[in-house]
C-alpha cells in the first residue's frame, strides 16, 4: 500500500470514528418521537425539499422499500407531504408540512448547538482549516454528482 492509500485509510477511519461518536444523541432523537432513520429523513428533506423517496433511501442508507415506510409514517404524522412532480406525474416529491418545518428547525438548531460544542476545542486556525477542507470535500462530492446526473 502506498503512502497516499495509507493516508486515505487513516483519514477515512478517523472521519468514521468522529461521525460515530458525534452522531445525534439518542435521547435527543427519541425525545422528538423519532427513530434515527426518521430523524435523518427529516434533516434530508429539510435541506433538499422536493427530493424523491429514491433520493431519500440513498442518503439515509436504506433500501427504497424501507424509505417508503419512513415517508409513509412521516406523512401520517403530518410531517411530510407528497406531491406529484409537475414534469413527470409518475414521480412523487417529498416536502415538509408547516408542522414538519417547525420540527426540522428544532432538530437543526439542536444539531447546530451540538456541532458548535464539538468544534469549541479547536483554535481559530484549525477552524479555518476544517472549514476549507469540508468546503473542498463538498465541492468534490457535488462535482461527482453533477457528472453522474
Amino acid at each position: 500500500m502506498g503512502d497516499r492509500d495509507a493516508l486515505l485509510d487513516t483519514a477515512c477511519d478517523e472521519l468514521q470514528h468522529f461521525l460515530r461518536i458525534s452522531a445525534p444523541r439518542t435521547e435527543v432523537v427519541t425525545s422528538l418521537g423519532l427513530t434515527l432513520h426518521q430523524f435523518r429523513a427529516l434533516v434530508i428533506v429539510y435541506s433538499q425539499e422536493g427530493c424523491t423517496t429514491t433520493d431519500l433511501a440513498e442518503q439515509v442508507g436504506v433500501h427504497p422499500s424501507v424509505a417508503t415506510g419512513i415517508v409513509q409514517r412521516m406523512v401520517q404524522r403530518g410531517v411530510f407531504e407528497r406531491s406529484e412532480d409537475p414534469e413527470d406525474r409518475r414521480i412523487r416529491r417529498i416536502r415538509l408540512t408547516a408542522r414538519g418545518r417547525e420540527l426540522a428547525e428544532e432538530v437543526v438548531g439542536t444539531a447546530r448547538v451540538q456541532r458548535r460544542e464539538q468544534l469549541e476545542s479547536l483554535d481559530d486556525a484549525q477552524l479555518e482549516q476544517i472549514a476549507a477542507m469540508l468546503s473542498s470535500m463538498i465541492g468534490g462530492i457535488n462535482g461527482r454528482r453533477g457528472r453522474s446526473d
